[in-house]
């Protein structure tokens, strides 16, 4: 099988891999290994959106796929983007809800990072496809989603709505507002306690009793919220 397998296309946010949708999933790990230890050089260390095309994948294989590419490359994969759906390559099977509510159709959508003293408000929510920097700040009438670090200062729920969230890929931000909430943000204690507690996940922030309350999105947290 030749490596016209796996065909690498740029488009405008990242890149495209066109699929063999007929040969088996082992093999086709292997061509996308082949081609991006190949070509390791020419992408150097980057981040992008990915995109599949030609081929269904299970969430599994997605992960599969990426971790495969990012081994044999410097690139760092942000969001998968299958059948028109993106979706964030470390909170797969954990954000559907994103996807089920207009949230995206409504949102303003950085595509991108929002850098040191960049200020950017929206009237309804806030999409962040990169990181929000230290000294950066970002305000929303709706919420607030960062799929990167969020370092800078958020603030979700405008004027006075706390029943908003915030959600980080990455929480490293001790200022944070929701609606008329502000303050120290408690982590719920099952979770603060935990000895296994993986150093870097998700996390998602809402008010609870008129305090900010940040857990994993793992923990289910954000699925009662409507």
């Amino acid at each position: 099988m030749s490596n016209e397998a796996v065909i690498l296309k740029s488009n405008k946010y990242g890149l495209t891999l066109q699929l063999d949708g007929t040969i088996p999933f082992e093999e086709l790990v292997r061509k996308v290994c082949e081609k991006f230890a190949s070509s390791a050089d020419f992408f150097g260390e980057t981040s992008m959106i990915l995109e599949t095309i030609g081929r269904e994948l299970t969430n599994e294989e997605g992960l599969i796929l990426i971790q495969a590419i990012e081994l044999n490359s410097k690139i760092k994969v942000i969001l998968l983007n299958e059948n028109n759906e993106l979706k964030d390559t470390r909170m797969l099977g954990q954000i559907d809800r994103f996807y089920k509510d207009d949230i995206f159709e409504n949102a303003k959508i950085i595509r991108g990072s929002v850098t040191k003293n960049d200020i950017i408000e929206s009237d309804s929510s806030i999409v962040i496809l990169g990181d929000v920097k230290s000294k950066a700040s970002v305000k929303a009438k709706g919420n607030v989603i960062v799929f990167g670090d969020l370092e800078g200062s958020a603030y979700a729920g405008y004027p006075d709505n706390t029943g908003c969230y915030i959600v980080a890929g990455e929480l490293n931000s001790k200022n944070i507002q929701i609606g008329t909430i502000t303050g120290d943000i408690k982590v719920q204690e099952k979770w603060s306690l935990r000895v296994h507690r993986k150093a870097k996940e998700p996390m998602g922030i809402t008010v609870w009793n008129k305090e900010l309350l940040a857990e994993p999105l793992s923990s289910g947290l954000l699925k009662g919220i409507k």
